[in-house]
């Protein structure tokens, strides 16, 4: 029986990257797909290549652009798009700014979606979003699953991007979307995080969730003492909040902010005041 592992929207989170790296051991599997999302929201990005490239020397691996790798790959090729620190997008210039031109080089060679064909399993076509985007969500839209698991060769299309675990069947087809490693959501106990594990016999392959714990408390240590916290500091507060609860704060945080900032008639631009941002967080009870 042949042994995938597929990891997915790390989020510049180390210390789960950490502990997946050391269950990856464990399992000893015969490949690793990456969905994307590496970097991004949590500090120390580099901690995060470092160990990316680290499996990639270990086992055979595939990996796929996200999202974050377009802003950040995007924002090279114009940067006069804005960035500065604040809680908008000063996650983004810091990242940015920690990362190696090797780093975001590696970024612009991957693709967004892939097939996978080997002679150890069965075809798996993997994706950040959907096969068409890495920004398009299909979690909750039938439709749109319907639509692109007709058009898969193989059995199972691999999403991430929602940060949410499950499998939906579609006729004789299986959707995973596989969990955020570095931003559990789904009500995961403190501390906790997943990575998927496909087992493969024959032409069939079973997908399952991996439970994870590493040290949240260390990390968000390290947080508030990076300057991650002091560039972008309500986003920052967001985003720990986010890991304690297991909820994406971040976003609500940000669609709160903005409809302040139209009640407020707000017309600068796509980069919100710090004010409307904790105008929001106080609402929420982030601070």
């Amino acid at each position: 029986m042949k042994k995938i592992i597929v990891i997915s929207d790390i989020h510049s989170n180390y210390a789960a990257f950490e502990s997946a790296f050391n269950a990856v051991k464990e399992i000893n599997p015969d490949g690793i797909i990456f969905l994307g999302d590496y970097v991004t929201d949590f500090p120390y990005p580099q901690r995060t290549m470092e160990l990316l490239y680290k499996f990639n020397a270990e086992y055979r691996c595939w990996f796929l652009r996200g999202n974050r790798e377009d802003y950040l790959l995007e924002h090279r090729k114009s940067q006069n798009d804005g960035w500065r620190y604040s809680s908008s997008v000063g996650s983004f210039l810091y990242t940015y700014e920690n990362l190696t031109t090797a780093d975001l080089d590696f970024f612009a060679d991957l693709p967004h979606c892939i097939e996978i064909k080997s002679d150890c399993f069965p075809i798996i076509t993997a994706c950040h979003g959907s096969p068409k985007s890495t920004t398009e969500n299909i979690l909750t839209n039938s439709t749109a699953q319907i639509k692109y698991a007709n058009n898969i060769k193989g059995n199972i299309l691999l999403c991430g991007h929602s940060h949410h675990r499950k499998i939906v069947s579609v006729k004789d087809k299986e959707i995973v979307f596989c969990p955020s490693l570095g931003l559990p959501q789904d009500g995961e106990e403190y501390g906790h995080t997943w990575i998927t594990l496909l087992t493969c016999s024959g032409n069939n392959i079973k997908a399952e969730f991996i439970d994870i714990k590493f040290n949240a408390d260390a990390l968000i240590d390290d947080y508030r003492n990076s300057e991650l916290i002091k560039y972008a500091p309500i986003f920052s507060e967001c985003i720990i909040k986010s890991l304690q609860i297991s909820g994406d704060l971040a976003y609500q945080c940000v669609v709160l902010a903005w409809d302040y900032a139209k009640k407020d008639n707000f017309n600068g631009g796509k980069i919100l005041p710090e004010k409307y941002w904790i105008k929001a967080a106080e609402e929420l009870k982030i601070i």
